[in-house]
Parts: structure tokens; sequence; C-alpha cells
């Protein structure tokens, strides 16, 4: 729109021109020492305005030809840039894609072609990040000392380094060298400070400091730089290996800092239980675990629940037959409960809840077309103990088939062909104890006759063979003195 404008402007300065020099009987008088040239107004302004263009043209031809080499020097310059931007984004390119070999082989060319310092510490990182992935690590540090030499007066570049590695020693395992590094880059708050923070994370887990692991989750988490799962799952892990491996008398410590929502996680549940039992309170050790039941049904910790009720087995029932009222298809609640009535020589309620286990996790399987046919873990347990419970009430088949399905669940056991018995042994003709001169001569005929009925020429026979066969170890050392 302006340029049409502009243009309209112009033809009509030009249209009024053009009728005001046309009407105009004027005239241009130029005057040379003893020469006077005389043109019209018109014509003399044409000439002025042509004068005008070529001086303006000439100047500029003078203006370019003086400045060539600064002009040729910058297009060298901007062609060299461009292709150190082509090189580094066909190297991230590659390296996006996965292809670790060429990625770094492009970006070591942008480190030996770029003269530009930062673009080459950039170069060196993405090449040894690109040969950690191809497995050369050799050529990786030397890129790594590369970059840290580059970056020494050049601070955000000089952190980038460090970041680097730092994360490539923890993928290589080598954690107390990364938690050194991130711990400085952590301390002078740098500019990916939550990055780092990320990777502390994953240092202090590899090393199994607890002790910070624990408090940097929760921040993180408070901030929401991290996954909630995956913040709730290291808490858990760092509260557990704390309490794990603090001193008998400063786990209490550890416990009492923890919030409800960390107790009842099912590790650091665990992890508490075993600390109580230790310490000869099976009552605290219980609520702990029932309170982390309370929130979820989580298999370890029915496990640890039924296998640690001791005296209190009626009290841990109790309490397991009301979380039941609410979940009363949970299969290994129910399993649960049957373990609980065994111990507590409850024969007839555990038959009724671990048979009822078994018959909901069948009616589940037959549901579900999807899921594999086989005995669950749950199951396998379930026909356990109904076969200790059979066993004990002398019902020895019924112990016995449950015992098999249990076996077999468990273990990677033969397939037979065919599930038929071998037929008993003939014991008719044996004797009835110790061999006796008065029992041998009541033997049968026919037994005494296969006894004597080795003849003459048999023997003769036999001592012909021991005569003839051949020493051990004769036949080959005469082969070899051969």
């Amino acid at each position: 729109m302006r340029t049409g404008l502009k243009l309209l402007v112009l033809l009509a300065l030009a249209v009024g021109f053009a009728l005001i020099i046309q009407d105009s009987s004027g005239y241009l008088m130029l005057v040379t020492g003893d020469e006077r040239r005389t043109v019209s107004l018109t014509t003399g302004v044409f000439l002025l305005l042509i004068a005008f263009v070529l001086v303006y043209l000439l100047v500029r031809l003078i203006a370019a030809l003086g400045a060539s080499p600064v002009t040729f020097k910058q297009w060298r310059t901007r062609r060299h840039i461009n292709k150190d931007v082509d090189l580094l984004e066909k190297g991230w390119l590659e390296l996006i894609e996965g292809r670790a070999d060429s990625a770094e082989k492009d970006f070591t060319r942008l480190f030996n072609h770029s003269y530009n310092p930062s673009r080459q510490i950039i170069a060196s990182l993405a090449a040894a990040k690109a040969a950690h992935l191809s497995g050369h690590h050799e050529q990786r540090d030397k890129l790594l000392q590369l970059a840290e030499t580059k970056s020494r007066n050049l601070p955000r570049l000089a952190e980038a380094t460090a970041t680097v590695k730092a994360e490539l020693l923890l993928e290589q395992g080598e954690s107390k060298q990364a938690q050194a590094l991130l711990e400085a880059l952590d301390t002078a708050n740098g500019s990916n400070q939550a990055h780092i923070q990320k990777l502390l994370l994953r240092a202090y887990k590899q090393t199994g400091n607890n002790e910070k692991l624990l408090p940097l989750a929760r921040i993180m988490l408070k901030k929401g730089r991290v996954d909630r799962f995956e913040a709730l799952r290291l808490i858990e892990h760092a509260a557990a290996g704390s309490i794990n491996s603090a001193a008998p008398d400063e786990w209490q410590y550890v416990w009492k800092s923890l919030n409800g929502d960390e107790k009842t996680m099912p590790l650091v549940a665990l992890a508490a239980s075993v600390r109580f039992d230790t310490k000869g309170d099976p009552k605290n050790a219980g609520k702990v675990l029932e309170d982390a039941l309370v929130i979820s049904k989580d298999t370890r910790l029915l496990k640890a629940y039924v296998q640690t009720a001791g005296e209190s087995v009626h009290d841990r029932l109790a309490m397991a037959q009301t979380w039941l009222k609410n979940d009363g298809n949970n299969t290994e609640l129910l399993t649960a409960l049957g373990y609980l009535c065994l111990k507590g020589q409850l024969w007839g309620q555990a038959e009724r809840y671990l048979t009822r286990s078994l018959a909901i996790s069948a009616e589940v399987g037959a549901s579900d077309a999807s899921q594999e046919t086989g005995v669950s873990r749950d199951e396998a347990l379930a026909h356990a103990l109904l076969g200790t419970l059979y066993d004990r009430l002398g019902r020895a088949q019924d112990a016995i088939k449950h015992w098999r399905i249990a076996s077999a669940a468990t273990s990677a056991l033969p397939v037979l062909n065919s599930d038929s018995i071998l037929p008993a042994a003939d014991t008719t003709e044996d004797p009835d104890g110790p061999p006796d001169r008065k029992k041998l001569d009541n033997l049968d005929d026919r037994i005494m006759s296969t006894k004597i009925s080795a003849d003459a020429h048999a023997d003769a026979q036999i001592d012909e063979y021991f005569d003839t066969a051949p020493i051990p170890g004769y036949e080959a050392e005469k082969a070899v003195r051969k």
C-alpha cells in the first residue's frame, strides 16, 4: 500500500513538473571564458539530472572498490558461519534420530572448522555425547577435556561443560565424581538449576546417600520440578533406606521426622515394622502395617502382617476381617485371612477363605480372555496353604493334589507324557529277612536251579575272556613306543 502511494506521488510530481517546464520560455546559459553555451531551461534541467546520476554512480563505484577487501572478508565470514550452522543443524538432527556415529563425525568437523570459541565448545560437548552413545569412551574424554580447556574464561559454557560431564559420569556409573561436580554447580546457583537438581537426585540414589536424597526430593516435589510419581518413589526409597541404615538408637528419630503420608508408604512401613519387631515391640509393628494397609492392600504389607503375627493372631485376624467387609473380592486379602486362620488353628474358616480366594481367581481368569493360562503366585500360595490344611486334617489325597498344583506353579517341572503309575514289583519270591542257611534250604527249586546252572563250559568261556582281554593301558603304551 505504501509503495503504491509513493508511486502516485512521484507520478503527480513528474506530471506537474512537465506541465510547468512546457510553457516556460526561459533558457540556461553556460559561460566558459569567451564562449557561451545557451540551451533551453528544460534541456538544461535534464542535463543536470543526468550529470548528477553519473556522478552518483561514479562515487558509489569508487567507494565499493575502496571497501572491497572488507566486503570480501565479511562475505567469507558469513559463508564460514553458514557452514558452521549447517554442520551444527545436521549433527543435532542425526543425534536426535539416534545416528550417533554420524553425529560425532559432523560435530568433530564443526569443531575443527569453526573459528568461534563458543561454537567449538558446543561442538565438542555435542560430540562427546555422541561418542558416549557410540561407546567411544576415550574419544569422549578427549572431547570433554578440550571443552574444559576452552571454557575456562566463559562461565556460562564452563557450567554447561560441567553439567554434561556429570551427566555422562552418572550414565557410566561414576556417581561420586558426578555428585561432587553437581554439588558445586548447585551451590553456585547455575542457570540450569532444575536440571542440576534432577541429576543430583540420580547421584544421591546411586550412591545411597539417603540423608541428602530425602530432603531434596521433598523440595523438588513441593516446587513441581519433578514428576509426582517419581518424587514419591524416591522419597519412599530414601526414607526406608534411612530407617534400615540408622543405628538402633537413632532410627526412631528418622521415623518421627516423616509425615503421615510418608509413614504409610509400603517400603517405609515394612522397614519400621522390622525395626519395631527387632526392638521387641510387636504391637507398634502391627500398628505401622495396619496404618499402611488402610491406604493400600499391598501384597508385601499383607505378607509381613500375617507372617509376623506372633501371639496377636486373633487381633490381626479381626482387623483383616474388617478390611474384607469393604473389599470382599480381594483374593490376596482372602489368602492372608486363610493364613491367619491356619496359624490360629481355625480349620473351617481357613478352608472357607482359601477356597473362596481360588474361586474368585478362577472366575476372573475365565472372564478375561486375554489372561494367560496358568496359576498365579497368589493362587499357588492358596493351594499350598490348602495342602497344609488338608494334611493336618488327615485328607492326604486332597493335600497332595493342592501341593502338586502349588509346586507346578512355583517350579519349572517337566511335562510328563502320561500320569500312569508304574506297576508294583513282584515281591512274592523276595526273602522276608536276611538270608541264612535255613531259608536257603527252603528256597524254590527253580531259584536254586538258576543259581547252579553255570557248568564247566561256561566257566571256561569266562576264563578265556579274561585271559585274552587286553591289559588296560598296555596297548596304548605299545603304540607310543612304535
